[in-house]
Parts: structure tokens; C-alpha cells; sequence
């Protein structure tokens, strides 16, 4: 069966990243308090991976802009309700409802958006074909260079263990790829992974692409 990697892209209406442009806070109160959002514990280092998550969360976005699927810290997600109507019936994992607002704390849209974490992380061994698969390690950091798959891999959707930050994103199957296909979607590019240019987190060359050229780099979501 084919395999897919989920790409990030960048459009007028969706950054790569929510680094710069959101922030999760656990309720409308805290939003206008004194509260600086590094010492909210799922974007500290040392919590981020267990806390719980708010159960009347709000995420504050800088830019009326359209997501339908990114990290915000660590294993922490957020998709809008139509890709959450697809991933709960393959990932086993909680998905908590959050209000999306401006910084005028205006809803910006009619859809409904959900937090949830991902852990479904397998070995680069137990799915990559080590033998025809060019890649290496940078310390113990597993670097993409050209993959393929092994055939008995079934996961239908996956994230690979120790894998560099700037490939630390979604492998998924045709079953999904399909699925994910017959809904609206924005900032998602389906690269079939024979097809994935992949660059490392000690590369910087990308700043010298133009937009288009920076589409065709995988970007994790």
C-alpha cells in the first residue's frame, strides 16, 4: 500500500507554524490577565507532554487565518471539526473542544476545533526498508533523506520515533489519504513519500527558495 507524509504550506489565510501566531490559554479570564503563556504548562518543556489540557481552552490567533490541522506545542494538536471526524476513528486519543478567537477575542469562525494529542509513534526499523531507505543519524536524531516503506507496515496513520524536528510529521495510507481528500482542508499538502523532499533542522537553505520551491519541502504540521 502507498504511504503519504502530511506537509505544512503556507497560504495568505495559514502560516506553517502557530509559533508566532497563537496562544492557548485555559480560559477567556486568563487571556487578559498578567500571564505570560511560556509558564502555561502545555507549552512548558517540562510539562508539556502530560498536563492536562484545558477543558475551556481559547486559543488566541494574531490573524483571522484558517486551520484546519497544527501543532501547538510538543504532542498537542488542534483540528477543526472535520478533520477530528476523521481522525478519531483512527487514533486513540481525547479530543477537547476549544474556542478559536481573535485578539479582539471574536470567534473567527463557524466551525468547531478540537485539542487532542498524538503518541503513535513507531521505530524507523520496525517501518522503514533499512536496506533501500537513504538516511543517517545527526547524534540520536534519525535524518530523511529517501525512504520506503517496508510492506507489512498496517498503521494508518503514524509518527516515526526520534526523527529530526524539521521531519517531525504525519505518515498515513491510502485509506486516510482518500478520506482526507473528500473534505475542505486548508495548509495541508499529501505528498506520496517516494515523491518527499525532505530537509533537516541544520539546513537553513530553504531561505532562499521563493514560495513556490518552499511548497515542495516537506514542512511538519
Amino acid at each position: 500500500m502507498n504511504y503519504y507524509v502530511l506537509s505544512a504550506i503556507q497560504d495568505i489565510n495559514c502560516p506553517i507554524s502557530l509559533v508566532d501566531e497563537a496562544i492557548l490559554y485555559a480560559n477567556k479570564e486568563q487571556v487578559n490577565s498578567d500571564f505570560k503563556h511560556g509558564f502555561l504548562p502545555w507549552y512548558s518543556y517540562k510539562t508539556s507532554e502530560n498536563c492536562e489540557l484545558p477543558k475551556n481552552g481559547i486559543l488566541v490567533l494574531k490573524n483571522n487565518i484558517k486551520i484546519t490541522f497544527r501543532n501547538i506545542n510538543d504532542n498537542i494538536y488542534i483540528v477543526d471539526s472535520r478533520f477530528k471526524n476523521i481522525l478519531k476513528n483512527y487514533i486513540d486519543s481525547d479530543f477537547i473542544k476549544v474556542d478559536l478567537v481573535n485578539d479582539k477575542l471574536k470567534k473567527i469562525s463557524d466551525l468547531e476545533y478540537y485539542l487532542f494529542r498524538f503518541n503513535a509513534f513507531l521505530n524507523y526499523n520496525d517501518v522503514l526498508n533499512v536496506e533501500k531507505s537513504v538516511y543517517r543519524f545527526n547524534e540520536d536524531f534519525l535524518v530523511l533523506e529517501e525512504i520506503y516503506f517496508l510492506d507489512n507496515v498496517t498503521s494508518k496513520i503514524f509518527k516515526i520515533k526520534n526523527i529530526d524536528t524539521a521531519q517531525d510529521t504525519f505518515f498515513i495510507n491510502e485509506i486516510l489519504k482518500r478520506e482526507i481528500e473528500n473534505v475542505d482542508y486548508h495548509g495541508i499538502r499529501i505528498i506520496n513519500v517516494s515523491m518527499a523532499k525532505w530537509r533537516d533542522s541544520d539546513d537553513f537553505s530553504f531561505m532562499f527558495l521563493g514560495d513556490e520551491e518552499v511548497k515542495e519541502v516537506v514542512w511538519p504540521i
